[in-house]
């Protein structure tokens, strides 16, 4: 007879290309419970988590109190009265304490790669401060970098900040300045970073964004969405190393936080290099899903460059068939190049010019949309404004039609057309929200009143409307735009109230979603955003063991504090324990 443990064969560490899925892994099951039922043996875990509260996000079983990983798979998830047999000599026990167990956390827009590049750099943290409240700081952080030919500060807090060339200049005349936006639309330059990125009076808008201009016609120092690139092609490029390096000291920061799973938005061919090589060396220890960067050019040369890319990307922890494309740009003044429905209001409250813009023409939108699902490719958008979100349904309505069945996904939302929320679950369109921006604070307040007016106002962020439409939504967190834990996010999306502010009244608190439904966004909804619902997602016989404890148990009495401070006690990547 077999030893025990020995009767079935552990599985490949391979995924779904190539390797055994969820269905194989649960015919190696079916294997051996045969085996076991004839006396033959059992198998044996490597690490059984019980006296727990586990949500499984499964409907099939929603609940358990005992789960056992064998290699790097799920391999049993009961009763606790059941697990024993899995318990061997080496088994590891994790005693949970009644403490809540869920699958390894999701995030469905992050920008993981640029902003670890910007870790330990200068920064405003995203403070409310004037153009001479900053300039200590910004002093500071060029005196710091004496070598530097650039000086970039992150971090700035663009709703209602003003600064000009001849601000900056006053700051920094010898060296190229350049303060970027938290949101990541928005940059100002002094002249030297002008001469440097080559911008005078003649040069051109890109059709992604503005050059603002004085009344002479010479550019400010103010660049905004695609304009801010004009720049970044004239700074130093990181080397592969660096981002390497970046890599290694953000991943561990996003474990930390329960996230082992994510979708890289927006991501460039440097970017896909060095994953690819992070993945070589073996030390890729997520889960990521890529949405490569387009300018939705519908063009032979475009996809047969987007391919390239994919094909650099084929380790199996990868799924690298998104494309990301950029509809509009940020409601917030004074940027406002969101696309509206209805014109931008001014100081005063009255309807002015403005409509935002949109930066993909509706026509050749739908047909680069149906362009992808070609070549495999599924899509995820940022959209803002209620024009773009309009828009891009209906590209995507024109994609379903013509029988396209790749993944849409749409992320932000702020605000939508009443008419088009049931419209997610129509055409099965994925909402990825960022709902920690979900709360009364200069973003959503000063910066949108009076611009927006009263009943705009009150639809911003509609992430209960969405839910009662029936649309699948999804948690993300932009970050570097803002932090990525996603305990933070749900609170705000249980509370909509900005805990730095409490004077502030809740953010349009009939929008709220329950901590069941967060929970969910983050599982097994954004499991299905990226595709990868038959690996992660759930707690599931045969999936991929991404697994967190917390330190506390959730119940029907939990408060949107006590998610906000959740810190996981254990964190599973591949059933191996990361180190927090």
């Amino acid at each position: 007879m077999m030893a025990l443990g020995e009767c079935i064969e552990r599985p490949t560490r391979r995924g779904r290309r190539g390797g055994k899925g969820a269905g194989a892994w649960l015919i190696v099951l079916m294997l051996s419970a045969a085996l076991i039922s004839l006396g033959a043996c059992h198998p044996v875990a490597d690490v059984v988590i019980r006296n727990a509260d586990i949500r499984t996000m499964d409907s099939a079983m929603p609940v358990a109190q005992a789960l056992a990983l064998r290699g790097d798979r799920i391999a049993f998830v009961g009763g606790e009265d059941a697990v024993g047999p899995w318990i061997g000599p080496a088994t590891r026990i994790i005693d949970a304490g009644g403490h809540t167990v869920l699958p390894g956390l999701i995030d469905t827009h992050i920008h993981l790669a640029e902003g670890a590049m910007a870790l330990g750099g200068c920064s405003l943290d995203d403070a409310v401060l004037s153009i001479a409240q900053a300039s200590v700081a910004i002093r500071g952080c060029a005196a710091a970098k004496p070598d530097d030919a650039w000086i970039v500060v992150n971090g700035v807090n663009a709703a209602g900040f003003r600064a000009s060339r001849t601000d900056l200049d006053a700051i920094e005349p010898a060296r190229a300045l350049m303060l970027y936006a938290s949101d990541g639309h928005t940059a100002w330059l002094n002249s030297r970073a002008l001469d440097r990125a080559q911008i005078t009076r003649s040069t051109s808008d890109p059709t992604d964004g503005r050059i603002e201009r004085d009344a002479r016609g010479e550019p400010t120092g103010l660049l905004v969405d695609g304009a801010t690139a004009l720049a970044f092609a004239a700074m130093p490029t990181p080397t592969t190393e660096q981002r390497l390096e970046a890599l290694r000291r953000a991943l561990p920061l996003l474990h930390a936080v329960g996230v082992t799973s994510y979708l890289e938005a927006n991501t460039p061919e440097p970017i896909v290099a060095a994953y690819a090589e992070l993945a070589r060396r073996g030390e890729l220890s997520a889960r990521v899903s890529v949405a490569l960067a387009s300018s939705g050019e519908n063009t032979p040369a475009e996809f047969e460059r987007l391919s390239a890319l994919r094909a650099q990307l084929s380790d199996p922890l990868f799924r690298a068939d998104f494309i990301k494309l950029f509809a509009d740009g940020v409601l917030e003044h004074p940027t406002q190049t969101a696309a509206l429905l209805e014109p931008y209001r001014d100081a005063r409250g009255r309807p002015g010019p403005s409509r935002g813009r949109l930066y993909l023409a509706p026509q050749d939108f739908a047909a680069f949309v149906t362009q992808a699902d070609r070549h495999d490719f599924n899509v995820h958008v940022h959209a803002i404004g209620d024009a773009a979100v309009h828009e891009t349904l209906d590209a995507f309505a024109a994609a379903r039609a013509a029988g396209d069945g790749q993944l849409l996904s749409i992320s932000h939302l702020q605000l939508i057309a009443p008419e088009d929320l049931p419209r997610f679950a129509q055409l099965d369109v994925s909402a990825s929200l960022q709902l920690l921006w979900a709360q009364p604070d200069n973003y959503s307040v000063e910066a949108l009143t009076p611009w927006l007016g009263a009943e705009r106002l009150a639809r911003i962020y509609p992430a209960r409307s969405l839910a009662d439409a029936g649309a699948r939504i999804a948690g993300g967190s932009d970050w570097d735009v803002s932090s990525f834990n996603p305990f933070e996010a749900m609170a705000t999306a249980m509370s909509r109230r900005n805990i730095e502010e409490p004077a502030r009244p809740p953010l349009n608190a009939n929008e709220s979603l329950s901590l069941d439904q967060m929970l969910a966004a983050y599982t097994i909804n954004a499991a299905q955003l990226i595709g990868r619902d038959e690996e992660v997602g759930s707690l599931t016989l045969g999936k991929y063991a991404d697994v967190i404890v917390l330190d506390r148990r959730f119940d029907t009495a939990t408060t949107a504090d006590a998610v906000r401070g959740v810190i996981p006690e254990h964190v599973f990547f591949s059933g191996r324990e990361l180190p927090l």
